[in-house]
């Protein structure tokens, strides 16, 4: 018996989570009793609802209102109720189908997952660049510009570019940049940029020195290019379906929009709020489960891609946490599946 009550309450809270999902209103008793087949009276579904809002998963937004879902609720349905392949976009399946990467650059490709992520699920979608740490150097080039300065020219294994001007006390004339040029790439290339430390540095530097008459400031100036490159914030992010956010209802609330929008516009703050997420195969963040007040009201629906075995970067969808969850769960596992396979491909 107390099994059959736990299963009817999992059914209730199912249905209601499923009715607010696609209207945003409060759901009452009298509208789950004729949309859904519950087999119970709507007397017995107020009780049951009566008790749902007592343990936490419902609240009565207004007096005499339905109840909508608390967070605890969307919660329960995430991680106990729903299959994150079910449901898969047709819409998706055609575009992924139909998306040609060959002739573009990574930076593209990614631009063009974030547009194609937001328009099968409508809401706001985002793609980071592989971080550079748990990238390998590629190529690297120093490139003289006015004024003392040197051009730090990065290029990683995911193929991502980064660039950072240092200036020097004193110049290189062609001959020492190009054998700088030739030690340093004979000597990082394929390196882990992670891997590459002080110790690694000092060697290098060491091995300089003796072959040619460079002074120390300019191997530290090209360690701390080096460094700046390769931090962990240090990585761009593309957004698709900003717009998305005007459409739901939630954010009807001037409040709760310009704290989300906030976040959007400011790519600083974005990195922040990526950070905090855990480089796992998916990863669902919950209205108050989410670390920054600004996301208090929205749900983070993250994947990392891998490149090679390694996590190098994160796709995922920001929206209300009224959320379509089951969609977008299945949505971002298999764009960020084929995001893994492409950059992977491209960088051989």
């Amino acid at each position: 018996m107390v099994e059959e009550v736990e299963r009817r309450k999992k059914e209730i809270l199912k249905a209601i989570i499923h009715e607010h999902i696609f209207t945003a209103e409060p759901v009452g008793s009298r509208t789950l009793a004729k949309s859904y087949e519950l087999g119970v009276s709507s007397a017995t579904i107020r009780n049951e609802m009566s008790d749902l809002e007592e343990l936490g998963y419902l609240e009565q937004p207004y007096t005499s209102a339905g109840r909508i879902p608390s967070d605890k609720a969307y919660r329960f349905y995430v991680d106990t109720l729903i299959n994150d392949r079910e449901n898969l976009n047709l819409e998706l399946i055609k575009l992924l189908n139909n998306f040609n990467y060959e002739r573009q650059g990574i930076q593209q490709i990614m631009s063009n997952m974030a547009k194609m992520l937001s328009s099968v699920t409508r809401y706001t979608s985002v793609v980071s660049e592989p971080q550079m740490k748990k990238s390998r150097i590629k190529q690297i080039q120093l490139i003289p510009v006015e004024g003392k300065r040197i051009l730090i020219v990065l290029i990683t294994n995911t193929g991502i570019v980064h660039n950072k001007i240092v200036k020097l006390k004193q110049d290189l004339n062609p001959r020492q940049l190009g054998y700088l040029n030739e030690y340093l790439f004979n000597n990082l290339k394929d390196k882990r940029i992670k891997g590459i430390n002080n110790l690694v540095l000092q060697e290098l530097e060491k091995r300089l020195i003796k072959r040619l008459d460079l002074s120390q400031e300019i191997i530290e100036l090209v360690y701390k290019g080096l460094e700046m490159v390769s931090k962990e914030d240090d990585f761009k992010i593309y957004l698709g379906g900003t717009s998305y956010i005007l459409e739901q209802p939630e954010f009807n609330d001037l409040d709760n929009l310009k704290k989300v929008l906030n976040i959007l516009d400011h790519e600083e703050m974005l990195k922040d709020l990526l950070v905090t997420i855990p480089n796992k195969e998916l990863e669902v963040m919950i209205g108050h489960e989410n670390k920054i007040e600004e996301m208090k009201k929205c749900s983070l629906v993250f994947a990392s891609y891998t490149v090679g075995d390694i996590a190098s970067g994160k796709i995922g969808v920001i929206g209300p946490t009224r959320m379509e969850y089951s969609r977008v769960i299945a949505s971002v596992n298999t764009v960020a599946e084929l995001m893994g396979k492409i950059i992977s491909e491209l960088s051989g």
